[in-house]
């Protein structure tokens, strides 16, 4: 049986315990000079903050940079892989202090580890429904979803083409990454939402904003509680 949308949660944004990701790049700026660019998202990728400062000043003017990296504090470092903004930290480890510079590094998640928790969760639900179906003897649809999963190569592609007209390369990197991490999280909710349409499949939880593994992430980096399930 499945439920009205009436009876569905909306997507979630805000989610108790937890500040959100962070975005760090470093590339040229519009008038070529290396610039770091400082993203700030919410859980589910949506952008609440973006800064682009040049190398040169931070030199000069460190506490500028420290400023804003403190909008970072209590967040998880997000990019396609764990050595771009572990780049960009050691291109600033100096003008951070040892501790937030350790749970920076720390805490760093990579696009294709959210995509691949998505893709399980999705064929744990496909394989829920097949052992309903085997004991209930009914004639059930398979689960429909909203979207399919993306490739990660797939997924990269479209991402560098939202930044295709932003100001400048570093900034162009930033929005790409942004835009993979606010796809994946959608991908995660359309999941739910097709899932929890399923009465039979709701025992399984109600709609979660983000999948167990990746919300105990950030949680972990915001110092809140963390029960991971299954």
């Amino acid at each position: 049986m499945e439920a009205s949308e009436s009876e569905l949660s909306p997507p979630i944004d805000y989610v108790p315990g937890v500040r959100g990701h962070g975005v760090l790049a470093a590339g040229p700026d519009t008038d070529g000079s290396e610039a770091l660019a400082v993203w700030c998202l919410s859980p589910t990728g949506r952008a609440g903050g973006a800064w682009v400062v040049r190398l040169d000043e931070i030199e000069r003017h460190p506490e500028h940079l420290l400023g804003i990296m403190s909008m970072l504090q209590n967040r998880c470092l997000v990019d396609w892989d764990r050595e771009g903004p572990s780049t960009v930290l050691d291109k600033i480890a100096e003008v951070l202090s040892g501790d937030r510079f350790t749970a920076l590094r720390n805490g760093i998640l990579t696009i294709p580890e959210l995509l691949a928790e998505v893709d399980e969760h999705r064929s744990r639900y496909a394989a829920a429904v097949e052992q309903h179906r085997v004991h209930t003897k009914s004639k059930l649809a398979p689960l429909a979803w909203p979207s399919e999963m993306p490739s990660q190569q797939g997924l990269v592609g479209w991402a560098g083409r939202t930044g295709a007209t932003a100001a400048s390369p570093v900034v162009a990197t930033a929005l790409g990454v942004t835009a993979a991490v606010a796809s994946t999280a959608q991908l995660w909710q359309d999941t739910e939402q097709a899932r929890y349409r399923r009465t039979y499949l709701r025992p399984l939880g109600g709609p979660q904003p983000l999948p167990p593994q990746w919300l105990a992430r950030l949680r972990e980096a915001a110092g809140s509680p963390s029960t991971v399930s299954a």
